[in-house]
């Protein structure tokens, strides 16, 4: 039998002609949810900057920051915001993707944004803009979850269930001990606690580790601090990204190239 092969949808030419089109407010914001957040990204691109700042208008600041967050180029659209409104979206990223972000911009507008970040946000991002670019900790993410070692498993489905709220890793729960240090990690419920976990530390050379981080092939793997508290983890994003970098510096290498060659 003959497969009938149907042709892909382009969905940014086809949100394009919704942001164009679309009127009602709460119909396109209803209309938007029903669509992947790179696409809305990569159809906001092609749009002006009057159009974008209806969308703007449109949308609150957390799908913002999740669209913004695919944007290779975020922070010339983060300046079409006003300073309050691009800390709020900064706010709701994920502190590795707000730094990423940051690091684009001068360093007066990336100190106006952080001086109006809130509380937790300012904290989570002043301690990733502390490290060096070449230390393991300023590519890991604070979007984790993490419990007690000494919990019930009824209590520990009680503590995921609220964390889950604002941390969307669950793939990988880690696990601390009374004096707040790593323990190990759970990749389900139903295991018992891995104390051989692999882990990295936070002022690592990113160099020196990425071979160790590659061979483990986890989902995610958690950055700890000198005295074994986890202060944050690197996805499998952020892993394959390393990983991808180094291949690329190698290669470079082998070519004969400076880091100022394309």
């Amino acid at each position: 039998m003959n497969k009938v092969l149907f042709p892909k949808k382009d969905y940014v030419k086809e949100l394009g002609r919704i942001f164009k089109s679309s009127k009602n407010s709460q119909k396109l914001v209803k209309t938007l949810s029903k669509y992947h957040e790179k696409d809305i990204a990569e159809a906001i691109t092609l749009l002006t900057p009057a159009e974008r700042q209806h969308i703007y208008n449109v949308l609150d600041e957390h799908m913002i920051a999740e669209i913004f967050s695919y944007l290779d180029d975020a922070k010339d659209y983060l300046e079409e915001l006003s300073l309050e409104k691009a800390a709020r979206v900064v706010s709701y990223m994920d502190s590795d993707d707000a730094v990423d972000v940051l690091d684009d911009l001068s360093e007066t507008k990336k100190n106006e944004i952080v001086e109006h970040l809130d509380a937790d946000a300012k904290e989570d991002v002043q301690k990733l803009l502390s490290y060096e670019d070449d230390e393991i900790g300023s590519c890991m993410t604070n979007n984790f979850i993490c419990i007690p070692d000494n919990l019930t498993i009824r209590e520990a489905m009680s503590a995921l269930v609220k964390q889950a709220g604002e941390h969307d890793n669950i793939s990988t729960i880690y696990v601390v001990n009374s004096a707040d240090k790593f323990a190990g990690a759970i990749d389900n419920l139903a295991d018992i606690i891995s104390s051989s976990y692999p882990y990295v530390y936070e002022h690592e050379n990113i160099n020196e580790c990425i071979d160790k981080i590659a061979d483990y092939e986890e989902d995610s793997i958690p950055v700890l601090t000198d005295d074994g508290k986890i202060c944050g983890i690197l996805t499998a994003t952020d892993i394959v990204e390393l990983v991808d970098d180094a291949m690329s510096d190698d290669y470079a290498k082998l070519a004969g190239l400076t880091s100022e060659d394309d």
